[in-house]
């Protein structure tokens, strides 16, 4: 097969497409997912066959084998560094998985992979990975996104605005991406009901520690008190809230001492929609887009310059007539709601 060649960051690297016997691949331990699987295991458990059982687990890796045994073959082929597979661990033990189901197909012996010749260093690597698994069609989860990311600007020293940039997002994005990767990995990960909880579900927890680190007011409060981000991540593991769209919220909830109060008091279950009842009764403003325009019209008005605005209106019949219009609308309004204002 003729020797083709891609470009790497500025890079030329040399590669060749051919058929490789799986039993002669391994699977690659930096691949971010995988190596989420073995940072909960000790280093001396972690062996070939041990990867593997532990992707079979994977609803990924089951849909993935679905998907090859329906096609009957590969249609991307998997990237080869010496013997490692640097991307595509996933394609590879379906390929296993499926020669040993089908012990006399001959076409689950083999995949086809994309042998890369050139001395490849961590930093292409991860980069060709990044331009597979964060900008192409097969995307990681966010929390393998972040773990990349955490890779590339902690252990590679990668500029965040460069890393940003190869990746789409913005420098804030990356930023809250790398702070939540470091809270998820460091204390949320390493406590006891998860460092024996081997579902999957839990990575899913990812997205609030993100949203978290989104939030001015919320990471303001856990710089000035370290405490609050313990708290927020008691929160997380009691589901407290709902869903990661809940944690934006929280900062009008830790902002009304009455909503707030019922917050940290009510079973977990119902603490996020009693907190958001009690704000809609006592701040509607805070949570109701409406009430929030009505306070805003308010504000304006109290803070507006009397006396400028009058000699505005009567030097401008149009500045007028937005007001006149105005007033007649808040009239009828408020006769169609039945709100006294005579």
């Amino acid at each position: 097969m003729a020797v083709e060649t891609i470009t790497v960051m500025g890079r030329e690297i040399s590669y060749e497409i051919k058929d490789v016997d799986i039993s002669k691949l391994e699977y690659y331990s930096e691949n971010p997912r995988i190596n989420y699987i073995i940072s909960k295991h000790p280093p001396e458990k972690i062996t070939q066959d041990f990867i593997e059982q532990e992707l079979l687990k994977l609803d990924s890796t089951k849909e993935r084998i679905k998907d090859l045994e329906e096609n009957k073959g590969l249609i991307d082929e998997v990237y080869v560094l010496g013997n490692q597979v640097v991307e595509g661990n996933t394609r590879l033990c379906a390929f296993r998985r499926l020669s040993k189901k089908y012990k006399d197909e001959p076409r689950w012996k083999t995949i086809k992979a994309r042998i890369l010749h050139d001395s490849v260093n961590e930093e292409e690597l991860f980069y060709i990975l990044g331009t597979f698994h964060i900008k192409g069609k097969t995307k990681w989860d966010a929390y393998e996104k972040a773990a990349y990311i955490y890779k590339m600007i902690n252990v590679l020293k990668k500029n965040p605005d460069d890393v940003a940039k190869q990746i789409g997002k913005q420098r804030k994005s990356v930023e809250a991406m790398l702070r939540a990767y470091e809270v998820m990995s460091q204390k949320y990960l390493t406590t006891e009901q998860n460092k024996n909880n081997n579902s999957r579900d839990e990575l899913k927890k990812y997205s609030y520690f993100e949203a978290f680190f989104l939030q001015k007011d919320l990471t303001k409060r856990a710089e000035e008190t370290p405490v609050f981000l313990d708290e927020f991540i008691d929160m997380v593991k009691t589901d407290k809230l709902k869903k990661a769209q809940n944690v934006r919220e929280l900062p009008k909830i830790l902002d009304n001492k009455k909503a707030c109060k019922v917050f940290y008091q009510t079973e977990a279950d119902i603490a996020f929609d009693e907190a958001i009842h009690t704000l809609h009764e006592h701040r509607p403003d805070k949570v109701d887009r409406f009430y929030k325009k009505i306070r805003e019209f308010r504000e304006i008005i109290q803070e507006s310059e009397i006396l400028k605005v009058k000699c505005e209106i009567e030097e401008n019949k149009n500045k007028k007539a937005e007001l006149d219009k105005c007033f007649k609308e808040f009239k009828r309004f408020c006769k169609e709601i039945n709100l006294d204002i005579s």
